[in-house]
């Protein structure tokens, strides 16, 4: 069925942008009218190749029942509008301000036959993926999946309706990164790669610091909430904020756990830069064999505080370096 669209949208400050489109017989083309302020070039019966998924993809917005007017009290603000023909069915509408629920995916429909006009932002996330201590979280808007790599599994889940507010998420998380005043003895590492909308990909890891811990917590706790059917743990051990580890305590004590095993064991240390969640090398029997374990928990005590005598409790070799550690 022969459809007709004309959109504008943009106000006085930056232009505005529109373009007319017309689908007819499997094939679409389009003629751009403004490009705001945009170096575009008007482009007259321009026809382009699109996916049968493309094209259902208008249908499933259901333009037919968006109000004909989306008013708001805020003056000078983005003005768009709307002429949408199908058959002998017809739209019109405008908004200020203000936009149908499902706008913003009426805005990628275009984007995907009309890039130029940069009806989405350039900059937008488009795939996130963060690694942490092995284990990896991809998040990807246009597949709405949620994909979590696990040492001994992986799991995807459908993100739909909440993909948007993922992604703000996701963009709060890099906007509040602050990785200025890293401490250089903190040796643990999350990696990041970011893709925006224009293709570009970055990529970089980050020390942990007190500024950035908290960011990562927040973000992954907004996600767990949004998803509702995530089952898999997203990290762990999950980030913890590291900070200035030397308080009243004159003692550092930590509880390792041994691969395979459930028990707690305690240990001293003189390591600050140690965090929860680090593998460590240490003593163990009569001849102080050395063994890896994952460090679960730190503490401060003063002599008298401490839970055995001080000189009785071994102390932590160091940080284990190596990749024996797996399946853990």
């Amino acid at each position: 069925m022969a459809k007709f669209i004309k959109f504008t949208l943009g106000n006085m400050d930056s232009g505005y942008k529109s373009v007319e489109i017309g689908l007819a017989g499997g094939k679409v083309s389009y003629k751009i009218l403004r490009g705001g302020l945009l170096d575009v070039d008007k482009k007259t019966n321009h026809t382009v190749k699109v996916t049968e998924m493309w094209l259902a993809e208008l249908d499933k917005l259901e333009i037919f029942s968006w109000e004909e007017n989306y008013p708001s009290e805020t003056r000078g603000g983005i003005q768009w509008e709307l002429i949408f023909k199908s058959g002998k069915k017809n739209y019109h509408g405008r908004g200020n301000n203000s936009y149908p629920e499902n706008f913003s995916k009426f805005l990628d429909w275009l984007d995907v036959i009309v890039p130029e006009l940069e009806f989405v932002d350039r900059k937008r996330l488009e795939r996130v993926t963060v690694e942490y201590f092995g284990e990896r979280l991809t998040i990807d808007r246009q597949e709405k999946t949620l994909m979590l790599d696990k040492k001994n599994s992986a799991h995807t889940y459908e993100m739909a309706d909440s993909t948007t507010k993922i992604f703000d998420a996701c963009q709060k998380l890099f906007e509040d990164l602050d990785t200025s005043d890293v401490d250089s003895n903190y040796s643990s590492h999350v990696g990041l790669e970011i893709v925006q909308h224009d293709g570009s990909t970055k990529t970089f890891d980050t020390l942990y610091n007190e500024n950035f811990l908290p960011g990562l917590t927040n973000f992954i706790d907004t996600v767990q909430t949004l998803v509702n059917d995530l089952q898999a743990e997203i990290f762990k051990p999950s980030p913890i904020e590291i900070v200035s580890r030397r308080k009243s305590g004159k003692y550092i004590l930590c509880k390792v756990q041994f691969p395979g095993s459930y028990k707690h064991y305690t240990y001293s240390t003189d390591d600050e830069t140690l965090a929860v969640g680090d593998i460590v090398d240490v003593p163990v029997g009569r001849y102080n064999e050395v063994r890896q374990a994952r460090l679960i928990e730190i503490g401060y005590f003063e002599e008298y505080e401490t839970p055995f005598p001080i000189d009785r409790i071994k102390k932590i070799v160091g940080k284990h370096i190596g990749n024996e550690w797996e399946n853990y």
